[in-house]
């Protein structure tokens, strides 16, 4: 994300890139070439169809960006997962008991080969919970983008915030 809010330029373009290329050889295909028409056509199809699966809540791979299932509907989550490799991340933020807002870091928990990709269902995470403890991460550090009812958080803004997060060793 850039400092404004808005995605960078260069995610911006890979997101619409489909669409404005299916354009480009649309307007080609007018002037006279059949198989730019073609696939320029199929192309804009395949747009439409990202957007429709977007807009029903599935999560469409994005250059970049990592898909998560968030908790909490404003810009910063209050929690979410995503999955990296063969494990889970739970990320939640606990309620600030001193200012009554929430808290400024996510805690942080790994579920090692872990099916479920919705667990914020299973909270309170107790001791005989399959959820370890990986560490911490500040809020601040993470970039997420939404797009219709799909969320994803910056691949670099996650793997930027994990790098400061120790990882605990498994019980």
């Amino acid at each position: 994300m850039s400092q404004d809010g808005r995605p960078r330029f260069g995610l911006w373009m890979t997101d619409h890139a489909l669409a404005l290329g299916g354009l480009a050889l649309v307007a080609l295909g007018m002037a006279g070439s059949w198989l730019a028409l073609s696939l320029g056509w199929a192309a804009l199809g395949l747009a439409f169809f990202v957007w429709v699966a977007e807009a029903e809540g599935l999560s469409v791979p994005r250059p970049g960006r990592v898909a998560i299932r968030p908790l909490g509907c404003w810009d910063t989550p209050l929690a979410f997962t995503v999955r990296r490799g063969r494990e889970v991340l739970l990320f939640t933020r606990e309620e600030d008991a001193e200012d009554g807002g929430w808290s400024d870091t996510y805690t942080v928990r790994r579920q090692e080969g872990g099916t479920a990709f919705s667990p914020c269902w299973e909270l309170p995470l107790g001791r005989c919970s399959e959820w370890s403890l990986r560490g911490r991460a500040p809020v601040r550090a993470l970039a997420f983008e939404h797009h219709e009812r799909a969320s994803y958080v910056e691949r670099r803004s996650l793997e930027r915030a994990l790098a400061g997060t120790p990882s605990a060793p498994a019980a």
